[in-house]
């Protein structure tokens, strides 16, 4: 069962935040440490198009959303802060003209920077990317 402070990330997330509305962006699950998210395919996400593959820009930013919300499940108060400082994506092979769906988990969670696993896949067993996504964190007191 989702919290108040889970739900209410997962309606600004999927409804409030911009880019994420370009994306169709959907969170599938969503606990402190962990996020599933799924993008359903655009037209307007292909990079290549003569084989018709995702562009890896996309990919990398659905990765890094991903690792974003794992980082806001994280966040004691709306006044807490997160930066992106530091990203590696690996693909793995191209993605097709299908959905894609992103899991993050924390791997590591300091006084000042947060980690983030994230496997970005179409069909489970075969992901397309994966990433290791470093965020700094400001707690302001209030």
């Amino acid at each position: 069962m989702i919290d108040k402070k889970l739900a209410l990330l997962k309606h600004v997330m999927e409804h409030e935040m911009p880019a994420n509305k370009i994306f169709g962006l959907v969170i599938e699950d969503f606990k402190e440490g962990f996020a599933k998210i799924h993008v359903p395919f655009k037209e307007e996400f292909i990079g290549d198009f003569i084989q018709r593959r995702w562009h890896g820009g996309i990919l990398a930013s659905i990765a890094d959303t991903t690792g974003g919300i794992v980082c806001a499940s994280l966040m004691n108060s709306p006044s807490d802060r997160f930066n992106t400082i530091d990203m590696r994506v690996d693909y793995l092979h191209g993605a097709m003209e299908k959905d894609v769906m992103a899991e993050g988990r924390m791997i590591k969670l300091g006084k000042r920077i947060i980690k983030v696993d994230i496997s970005l896949f179409q069909e489970k067993a075969d992901p397309v990317a994966v990433a290791r996504i470093s965020y700094s964190v400001l707690k302001i007191d209030n």
